[in-house]
Formats: C-alpha cells, sequence, structure tokens
C-alpha cells in the first residue's frame, strides 16, 4: 500500500531523538534564494503577457523554479530511496509537467508557494519540537557536590543516590532530593506549574530545575540525573504520542486508502476524456495535476497530531503530565468524577476540631489526652499532642503505658489510670455515656476521640482532616463545567456526608476497601458515558486503574502514579483538574476544526478542478500547503491557553494562630472550622476563609462569630 507521508508530519516525529540536522546552505540563507526567484518569477509572468518574448519568459521560470526547489528536490530524492510517494514527490512532478502543457509559471508559482509553505511549516512546528527541548533542558548539567574538602562542581550525570549537593540561593536544583541542612523558598513553577515560591524544610522534598530563592540549603541525592521528576516528564511527553487517540489512528488508517484513490483517480481525469470523448489532452491533463496536487492528504494527517503535541507540552508547562494523545480525546467522554476524600480532598493532615467537656476542662482533658498519645505513633495521637503544643500545656509523666491494637491506649497518671481510645473501645470497656452531647459528636462528621477514668467519660476530642483550599474551587468549576461529582472514600459515611456536604458533591461513598473502590467505580461506568477517578495514587491505584481517565495528585506520589494513572497533576493543586479538562476541551475542538476544515476544502477544490474553475498555483498555495498552515496555526493556538485561576496562598488564608483565651478568665480553647478549615481573625471578629478566597468563581461564606468570652464576656484574644 502506497502511503502519502507530508513533510509536515515528518516534522512531528518527536518521538525519536531530537538531534538537530546542520541546515544546508539553502536553508540557512533561505530568503537569499526566495526573494531573486519571486523577481524572475514576476517578470516572466509579465513577459509572458505582454510582449512576444514567450521563450525567455520560459527561461526565467525556469530559473525561478531552480532558485526555489532545493527543499523539496532534498526531501523528493529522500523519498523515494524510502520507497514512499510524498506531497514533495507529487508537487515536484506536478510543477515539471506544467512545463511540458505550457502551464510553465503556474509550475513556477506553485514550487515557489510550496517551498515558502514548507519554510513557515518548519518554524511553526518548532515551536512545538523546542518546547519539549526546554523540558530536557531545565535542570542544570553540573551540581555541587559534597566532598570531604569542601564542595566542588561535577557533572550531574556523575552524582549518585546518596551524595550530598549543595545548592546556592538563586540556583538550580540539579538533581531530586531532600534537604538535610538548612532550610529556604523554592520556586517549583517548572515542575508543578505554580508561581508561588514554597517553603522547603528539613526532610522536604526538592524537585531538579526548582529554583532556590532565599538560603543555602544540602540535600541528599534521592534520584539520579536520568530518574529525576523533570526526566520523566520529558520521556514521558515523548512516549505519550506512541499512544494515539482513535481520531490519529483513524486519520493515519483513512490515509492509507485514500492515497491511491486520489492517484488513480487524478489519472483517469488526465486520459479518460481524452481516450473515450476526445477532449482536449492538454486541458485534461493539467487538470489531473491539479487534483493530485489538491487532494494530498497533508493538511488531514496533521490536523490530528500537532494539535496534541501541542496539548501534550502546553499541559506540561501547566504541572500536568498525560501519558498519551488518547487520553485528552477522552475528557470529552467524561459525565462524572469520583475522588478519594483524604489526601486529595483534603490534605491528610488531621487537626482537633472541637472539645467536649463533660466531668473536666477542655484544658486539662486535652493535657491528659496528650500526655498518653505523647507515647503512641497513631496519626490521630500525633494531632491531639500538637493542639497541646499550640494551647502550651505542659504534659504529665505517663506510667505503666500500653496499645490496644485498633482500639485505643491506656496509662497512669498521677496514680489515676485513664483510656484514650474510640467509642466502641468504651463499649467493650463497659463505660457510662453521656446522652444526646455524645450522639451529636458522631454527627458532626468529625472522628471523635474519647478520654475516661473509672467507668466514666470525661471529655471527647473530635479530630477532622483539613480541606484543600482548591477543593470547593474545583467541584464548583466541574459543575459549572457539566460534570457530575462523587466522593468514594474509607473514611466514616458521616464524615464523607458532611465533606460532600460542605463542597456540594452530588454522591458520597463511605467506609470503602480498595476492592469496594474498585466495585463502586464499575458501578458508575454502568450508569455513565465515562468516568474519571482522582486519588493520590497509593490505596486507590485500583480505582484509577478502573475508571476510563485515572487522575493522580501530588508529585510525591509521582513513582507510583507513573505506572497506574494515566494524568497526573504534579502538584497538591486541584484546580489544575479543570485546567486539564479546559485544555483538552479546547484541544479536541481544534481537531474537529481542523478534520472538517481539510475534508470540506480538499473536497471542493477537488470539484472546481474537475469543472476547470481552479489553477495549479491556486491548488498548491490554498487547497494543499494553505490548508496545511492554516491547521497548524489553528493547533498552536493551545500554546495562547491562560489558564483562569489565580494561584490561592495559604498565607492570606490562614495565620499562625493556634487557639483563643480569655486573658482575664484564663479560658482557652481552639479556633473553630467552618467549611473545613480553621476561621480567620479579621477586624475583631472570626470569619470563614472562603470570604478571603477572592476568587469570582466561588460564591463567598458569610459565616462570623464574635470574639467574646462565653463565661465572662470579656473580649477574646486569638494568639
Amino acid at each position: 500500500m502506497i502511503n502519502i507521508v507530508t513533510q509536515c508530519t515528518n516534522t512531528l516525529c518527536l518521538d525519536e531523538e531530537m538531534e538537530e540536522e546542520e541546515e544546508s546552505f539553502f536553508e540557512e540563507k533561505f530568503w537569499f534564494f526566495i526573494i531573486p526567484s519571486v523577481i524572475l518569477l514576476g517578470i516572466s509572468i509579465f513577459l509572458e503577457f505582454f510582449t512576444d518574448a514567450v521563450f525567455l519568459s520560459q527561461i526565467l521560470a525556469v530559473a525561478s523554479v531552480l532558485l526555489s526547489c532545493y527543499g523539496i528536490v532534498k526531501e523528493a530524492i529522500k523519498d523515494i530511496f524510502a520507497k514512499r510517494i510524498t506531497a514533495s514527490i507529487l508537487m515536484l512532478v506536478a510543477g515539471v509537467a506544467s512545463f511540458f502543457i505550457l502551464h510553465g509559471q503556474e509550475g513556477a508559482m506553485a514550487i515557489l508557494l510550496y517551498a515558502i509553505a514548507e519554510f513557515l511549516e518548519e518554524l511553526t512546528t518548532d515551536k512545538s519540537k523546542n518546547a519539549i527541548k526546554e523540558l530536557l533542558e531545565l535542570a542544570p548539567d553540573e551540581a555541587l557536590l559534597k566532598t570531604a574538602e569542601g564542595y566542588k562542581m561535577v557533572p550531574t550525570k556523575e552524582i549518585k543516590v546518596g551524595d550530598i549537593v549543595g545548592i546556592k540561593p538563586a540556583m538550580k536544583a540539579p538533581i531530586d532530593g531532600k534537604i538535610v541542612k538548612g532550610e529556604s523558598y523554592f520556586n517549583e513553577s517548572a515542575i508543578t506549574g505554580e508561581s508561588l515560591p514554597v517553603f522547603k524544610s528539613i526532610s522536604d522534598e526538592i524537585y531538579a530545575a526548582s529554583i532556590n530563592s532565599d538560603s543555602f540549603v544540602d540535600i541528599e541525592v534521592t534520584r539520579e540525573s536520568s530518574n529525576t521528576v523533570v526526566a520523566k516528564i520529558a520521556e514521558s511527553i515523548k512516549l505519550a504520542q506512541q499512544n494515539k487517540s482513535d481520531s490519529e489512528r483513524f486519520i493515519e488508517k483513512f490515509a492509507r486508502y485514500y492515497t491511491p484513490i486520489i492517484l488513480i483517480s487524478s489519472l483517469l481525469v488526465m486520459f479518460i476524456p481524452t481516450l473515450l470523448f476526445g477532449l482536449d489532452f492538454n486541458q485534461w491533463f493539467y487538470r489531473g495535476l491539479i487534483l493530485l496536487v489538491v487532494s494530498c492528504p497533508c493538511a488531514l494527517t496533521l490536523s490530528t497530531p500537532l494539535a496534541n503535541i501541542a496539548a501534550l507540552t502546553k499541559l506540561a508547562k501547566e504541572g500536568i503530565l498525560v501519558k498519551g494523545n488518547k487520553f485528552i480525546e477522552k475528557a470529552k467522554s467524561i459525565e462524572i468524577i469520583a475522588f478519594d476524600k483524604t489526601g486529595t480532598l483534603t490534605e491528610g493532615n488531621l487537626k482537633v476540631f472541637e472539645i467536649f467537656d463533660y466531668a473536666l476542662s477542655k484544658e486539662e482533658i486535652i493535657k491528659i489526652a496528650a500526655s498518653l498519645e505523647t507515647l503512641s505513633e497513631h496519626p490521630i495521637g500525633k494531632a491531639i499532642v500538637s493542639q497541646a503544643k499550640q494551647m502550651k500545656l505542659s504534659l504529665y509523666p505517663v506510667e505503666s503505658f500500653k496499645i490496644i491494637k485498633g482500639k485505643g491506649i491506656k496509662g497512669v497518671i498521677q496514680e489515676k489510670l485513664y483510656y484514650v481510645g474510640s467509642k466502641k473501645f468504651f463499649e467493650d470497656l463497659k463505660f457510662n455515656f453521656p446522652g444526646e452531647t455524645l450522639n451529636e459528636v458522631e454527627m458532626s462528621g468529625t472522628i471523635p476521640i474519647l478520654l475516661g477514668q473509672n467507668s466514666t467519660i470525661l471529655g471527647a476530642i473530635t479530630i477532622r482532616d483539613v480541606l484543600r483550599i482548591s477543593a470547593p474551587l474545583l467541584v464548583d468549576g466541574l459543575k459549572r463545567r457539566g460534570f457530575k461529582s462523587a466522593m468514594i472514600s474509607g473514611d466514616n459515611q458521616q464524615v464523607c456526608n458532611t465533606i460532600g456536604a460542605c463542597l456540594d458533591i452530588d454522591s458520597s461513598y463511605g467506609e470503602l476497601l480498595p476492592d469496594q473502590k474498585l466495585e463502586e467505580i464499575k458501578d458508575l461506568k454502568k450508569k455513565y458515558k465515562a468516568v474519571a477517578m482522582v486519588g493520590d495514587g497509593i490505596n486507590d491505584a485500583p480505582a484509577l486503574a478502573s475508571s476510563d481517565l485515572g487522575i493522580a495528585i501530588g508529585a510525591s506520589a509521582t513513582d507510583l502514579t507513573l505506572e497506574t494513572a494515566d494524568v497526573i497533576i504534579m502538584s497538591d493543586d486541584l484546580k489544575k483538574i479543570l485546567t486539564f479538562f479546559d485544555i483538552s476541551k479546547k484541544t479536541n475542538r481544534i481537531i474537529r476544526q481542523n478534520i472538517w476544515t481539510s475534508i470540506i476544502i480538499k473536497v471542493t477544490f477537488a470539484i472546481l478542478t474537475v469543472v476547470g474553475l481552479m489553477t495549479l498555483w491556486l491548488a498548491v498555495g490554498i487547497g494543499d500547503m494553505g490548508v496545511s498552515l492554516l491547521v497548524l496555526i489553528n493547533g498552536m493556538t493551545i500554546f495562547r491557553y491562560r489558564t483562569k485561576f489565580k494561584d490561592s496562598s495559604l498565607e492570606n488564608l490562614e495565620s499562625d494562630a493556634k487557639i483563643i483565651i480569655c486573658q482575664s478568665c484564663e479560658t482557652k480553647n481552639i479556633i473553630p472550622q467552618h467549611h473545613g478549615r480553621d476561621m480567620v481573625e479579621k477586624e475583631g471578629k472570626l470569619i470563614c476563609w472562603r470570604n478571603l478566597l477572592g476568587s469570582d468563581e466561588l460564591e463567598p461564606c458569610e459565616e462570623e462569630l464574635p470574639l467574646f468570652c462565653p463565661k465572662c464576656e470579656n473580649k477574646l484574644e486569638v494568639l
């Protein structure tokens, strides 16, 4: 089967090594050849129409062709040896043949227009190739290696895992690692797409190509240069092009059958009217040449791949890694998006939400519970200890400490035995429960941790995960775009219901094990055309793999999610999911425009050719290369996409304050939460953090609380 392989398609082979060929003298001095070619052709046309110097006009037309045809001849020879018929061969044949039927000027103009169009096309596609090359070149080639004698510059490729590398202020991190000394702000925009610097301290991960904004730090290398996140992003973009979309595969298959049909049709147009009906040979041979040129599927074969490559590269610059063109196409079929809760919609950072005092003061409840939990490694225990430190409470020494696995802990404080744990733990111990208050705690959507002694519940501490500030923006944005939403989580159903109501999620499913999440995804796929799953890529791997489109959140899970998810958001900013769907929608729209524009113009020009209303130079300038350039330029508009969402800084939405205190009666309390995060002090009162979000896409919350002590009615201070 004969294939048309256009010049344009050749320039898009980005999955090959990106080694630039040395430019020829003609390519380097392109316009020095083209401008004289235009002048000679103009004189030739003038002599043809206004003088009798027909022979001289043809000579000048030939000279014009010789000046402009270098690139076309070069590609044609290369393609002939490769045993393939390309646009260059067709154009060269049509141009030369036109001289034999006394249409030399048109043939010369066709070759001239084709050469210019090819040059402009190369400039256009270079932007896409260079964008990927820039990703490969983000990280420095040298690193400041720490040795026994001090620091010295060495090639980054020589750095091994476990080495210590120094990063100076204003210096790019040359390699991935974890900070072992120092702290500083790092600009990670090259990796995550976020422009705001991120503060990093001991044990925090640093990615190659992130810029140190502040102080000197030492990092311990965790990945070699060939395995950094930047290297994986660039490599994944190149490999993603092999994961072609259905549209791309269809166009390629269509072109394989389309090409021989057009060749046969052109030959029939050239010879059938003359042989069967005795019509003018020159006229129909000319029309056959035009049909051969105008029907070349160059624009059609370009309609999809360039737009996809531009989208993949643009998404990577936004901190979104897509593992194939087909996932950009798949995005248009998604009807519902399912979310994991912990680590996805929430930060995975447990905090004390409320304290209920049944027999002791709130301060004493936290003090006793934290004293016991100091000896525990459970995340809930760490949250309680952290709260005690924020309230600046001194802890008691604990004796006879014991962990009852899966239930709670116990220990002796000042010769009294105390228990801390879940409601079930205290039910097994036959404790007496307070009435409605504890039921209200369970219904609040938080995790209740009880403190008891001598069969009496002394108090309850409720624990809640902190909502991501971008979560409401994401869910609201998805609704505006027509998507349904669902939450599937292993957390308590009531907790899921509370978070779901806070975010206005359509449906919430809690208390699910990983295999049950998988079954839930299967059920959703029966109800909807296509389902996307968003998770952290760890315990959500089965659900991510089963969904039609798996989206993983957070660069920290990169190693696992590169194997499981289809789309990886390199930061924890959930708004990037909206950016992915926006760019995918724009890309799919451009592909449809390109395909239909190509087909309509090709068919129209073919009909005009057969009825004799088309010329060779119009066929080349508009019907072939003109359409190809239009398709290229339309595809490149993807790079003009600008995110509609502002970066949200936590600094604007929360303060360093940890407790509320009354200086008069010394009552201490935790800062209340609203919409899943701590309320913020402003102008003598506490307001919901959503009031400070500053987004036009999300309606602010008007909730506010006065800062007055409920006991003595004096003004409360936030410390």
